[in-house]
């Protein structure tokens, strides 16, 4: 498999030298070319995809991207063209990005050391507002693997003032996934008993095996935990043959798990939810609305949860690469979350404009202390 990693590296520096005396038209088709086939034969979720919306429909759907692609003048013209063709397959995790190359070629923009920035604030970061002696509201718009750390010290740091609060308010909405780990610590806070998890199966073939060993190095370099759990990955992997699928665990995948709860918890946790919660986000509300004490208030989630563990694929361009689902959920075909989202326990409209998504706090505070859900209410 060594062999394989070194001629798909070999193979993607010829592309990329290639590429320079090819229009960008000639290399968007390029690479627009190559993705039905990689799809069907390493994406976990196309071949069901093809089964559902059948061969005249994305034989059409390749005729009008190949189109569109001949005319592009410009890297992103294509990347868009590219973007909306595997929109066509699904429309969460699978993706067209940067290639790693590209990006390490770019280079930095000049600054200068006398006039250097004010580090900009991270809007992404979690954050605790305490909305009245009742109620606290733990804002969290990501679960991406490097605010892990900012959720566990701010719960740490806040432990008192969110222990001497009933009722939480936990604000997804617009969360963007990341990585189941970095809430795992919220857990214990809103738990109530035993929790049913439901794992995945990775689809064996011989490109998914070798982006799986790629993965660490690209992305957690020097993470001896990323490097042990992706070896296992591997040799679970190698263990059927191409084209099938095999178990993420060896113990199946149900599992049953009791978190051990902080000595005092929130009674009443209302989680607000809207559609762009997606990925790791919706997991956290599979895992969340099993606790007796947690309702999920708003709208619909993302759905894009049932494909996952995305891994990167150079394309023939070697400017560009392909983000694409090497894991599917054990949940299929009985419980989906793609087709349209995780539905909330008490549904709220859309609002208008950011004052009416402000509002949703306020009226879910209120709800929470004993008033009413009922816009502009008492």
């Amino acid at each position: 498999m060594r062999l394989y990693v070194f001629a798909t590296t070999v193979l993607a520096a010829l592309a990329a030298s290639h590429a320079q005396a090819a229009t960008p038209g000639e290399a968007c088709l390029r690479d627009l070319r190559v993705l039905p086939a990689f799809l069907l034969e390493n994406d976990t979720g196309a071949r069901q995809h093809l089964a559902q919306k059948g061969q005249a429909y994305f034989d059409q759907a390749l005729a009008g991207a190949s189109s569109a692609a001949a005319k592009v003048s410009d890297e992103a013209a294509c990347n868009t063209v590219l973007s909306g063709y595997l929109s066509q397959w699904r429309h969460g995790h699978l993706q067209i990005m940067p290639s790693s190359t590209a990006q390490r070629d770019t280079p930095a923009p000049a600054s200068s050391p006398s006039a250097a920035p004010a580090p900009a604030r991270d809007n992404r970061a979690p954050s605790l507002q305490l909305l009245s002696p009742h109620t606290a509201l733990l804002t969290l718009p990501s679960f991406f693997p490097e605010y892990a750390r900012p959720i566990i010290e701010l719960l740490e740091s806040k432990r008192d003032e969110l222990a001497s609060r009933p009722n939480w308010i936990i604000d997804v909405r617009r969360n963007n996934g990341g990585s189941d780990s970095t809430y795992a610590p919220l857990l214990p806070w809103i738990a109530s008993g035993e929790s049913v998890n439901i794992g995945g199966e990775w689809l064996s073939t011989p490109a998914n095996i070798a982006n799986q060993e790629n993965i660490c190095a690209l992305y957690a370099p020097g993470d001896a935990t990323c490097t042990q759990y992706m070896a296992l990955t591997v040799s679970r992997m190698r263990s059927v043959q191409p084209g099938q699928f095999v178990a993420q665990s060896a113990d199946g995948p149900v599992s049953y798990a009791r978190v051990a709860g902080q000595a005092v918890q929130p009674s009443r946790v209302a989680v607000l939810v809207d559609r762009d919660c997606g990925s790791s986000c919706e997991q956290f509300l599979l895992e969340a609305r099993q606790s007796f004490r947690v309702k999920l208030i708003g709208r619909n989630s993302g759905g894009a949860l049932d494909y996952s563990n995305l891994r990167m694929q150079p394309l023939p361009s070697g400017v560009r690469q392909l983000a694409y689902a090497t894991s599917r959920s054990a949940r299929l075909p009985h419980l989906q979350v793609d087709l349209g989202g995780i539905m909330p326990d008490v549904y709220l409209p859309p609002p208008g404009d950011e004052a009416g998504r402000a509002a949703e706090i306020v009226r879910v505070q209120r709800w929470l202390e004993g008033g009413t859900l009922r816009p502009g209410g008492p």
